[in-house]
């Protein structure tokens, strides 16, 4: 079949796709400031088009999709996206079958009304959609846990989500974290909320947050900008990042204070997954251009979430993470403002210790080893804060820590 890659009403491409494969792509050369941001390779614009849309579905490695698509009756989550036409709650881009007459207005999930039972299933989906539409809308959502968008009863956009393995250590830590930037108040944040939802005929503990992005704007994250930006020997993905935000119109001192509060915050609670989907810009979908920082969202892989073998002490500096370093220490070389974190703001350790408590998974004695690992991490936070570089060779070495390559 024929479609278009859309932007809002904007035919930005052309592609047919068949057997699981995109091919014959003809970029509109009219509308080529709205393509999606490619990135900087010998390949052809059109085969990164090509391999954007086959980005776009559901990832192969989401908990339980290999059975989710066999009760979807669906050969691939790619199939899967496609036949929801590439909807998201996430930017404005969508695909439109080319003998089809939808519009924008008629099909976007922000203004259309759409139905979904309280669960993390995919099969609950409802397909008998209000308004317009006719489309479920969570078949462009990103990420390896079972995550569904939902409207509550107000009417609000919700993403909601669940943990790995059968704790619900994951959604505590996105409490955590909202917790903690209520506090400090310093940037803007996603707020979280534990709820009770299904998944696979149970009734688990998850989280839920509201959408962040509207009929207006859209959010692009870091890793498609550094990804599309050429970058100097001298440059390294960190700088980019900046580099671009301030080129387009945001405040460099902005986006680099915003960048030093995240790895602070990250670093307390042991975030250890902070890649650069997770974080990024919000645009306005109209004219283009930058807004502001995304709030600061997905917070759940921390405090150890996949482990009760929690590290102590010096320990807690050897910490292997997926972001713009391999190690958390690292990441504190970037920041020249450790001050940005009020420790007297942030949340007591009882109050650490009562959140994880309510993980039915968790004994007293894992909580306790948290929350000494959560003090310990504050401990090392206050030294940064007095000019010790507990990131320097020097002191990692006097305490016996040798970082992995």
């Amino acid at each position: 079949m024929v479609y278009f890659l859309m932007h809002e009403d904007t035919k930005i491409a052309l592609f047919e796709y068949e057997n699981q494969s995109i091919r014959a792509v003809v970029i509109n050369k009219d509308a080529r400031n709205k393509l999606p941001f490619l990135e900087m390779s010998s390949k052809s614009d059109e085969e990164k088009i090509a391999q954007w849309i086959m980005r776009r579905g559901i990832p192969v490695t989401r908990q339980r999709i290999q059975v989710d698509l066999r009760e979807l009756d669906a050969k691939s989550t790619t199939d899967y996206m496609i036949d929801n036409l590439g909807l998201s709650l996430t930017d404005h881009y969508w695909i439109l079958p080319k003998d089809s007459d939808y519009a924008w207005q008629d099909i976007n999930l922000y203004e259309n009304d759409f139905t979904s039972k309280y669960s993390l299933d995919l099969r609950d989906d409802m397909r008998s959609i209000a308004g317009k539409t006719n489309f479920v809308p969570s078949a462009s959502l990103k990420g390896d846990l079972k995550k569904k968008w939902l409207i509550d009863n107000q009417g609000v956009r919700r993403l909601v989500k669940g943990n790995y393995n059968n704790t619900c250590r994951q959604s505590l830590c996105e409490v955590l974290a909202t917790e903690i930037h209520r506090q400090q108040n310093k940037f803007e944040y996603v707020p979280y909320e534990l709820l009770k939802i299904s998944s696979d005929g149970q009734l688990i503990t998850g989280c839920s947050c509201p959408n962040f992005t509207d009929i207006n704007t859209e959010f692009i994250p870091a890793i498609d900008i550094v990804n599309s930006i050429k970058k100097s020997n001298e440059s390294n993905y960190y700088e980019s990042y900046i580099q671009y935000c301030g080129e387009h119109g945001l405040d460099e001192n902005y986006v680099r204070e915003f960048l030093e509060y995240q790895i602070l915050t990250d670093f307390i609670i042991t975030n250890t997954d902070r890649h650069l989907n997770n974080f990024g810009v919000i645009r306005n979908s109209k004219t283009l251009q930058l807004m502001k920082p995304a709030p600061i969202f997905d917070s759940g892989n921390s405090m150890f979430y996949n482990t009760n073998e929690i590290k102590v002490d010096y320990g807690l500096l050897n910490i292997k993470v997926t972001s713009f370093k391999k190690h958390e220490v690292e990441l504190l070389k970037y920041v020249t403002n450790p001050g940005l974190v009020d420790i007297g703001k942030l949340p007591s350790e009882q109050k650490v210790y009562d959140l994880f408590m309510k993980d039915s998974a968790n004994h007293h004695e894992t909580v306790i080893k948290l929350v000494g690992a959560y003090q310990k991490k504050i401990a090392f936070l206050n030294e940064l804060q007095s000019g010790i570089k507990i990131y320097s060779y020097d002191y990692l070495r006097k305490h016996s820590i040798k970082l992995e390559k």
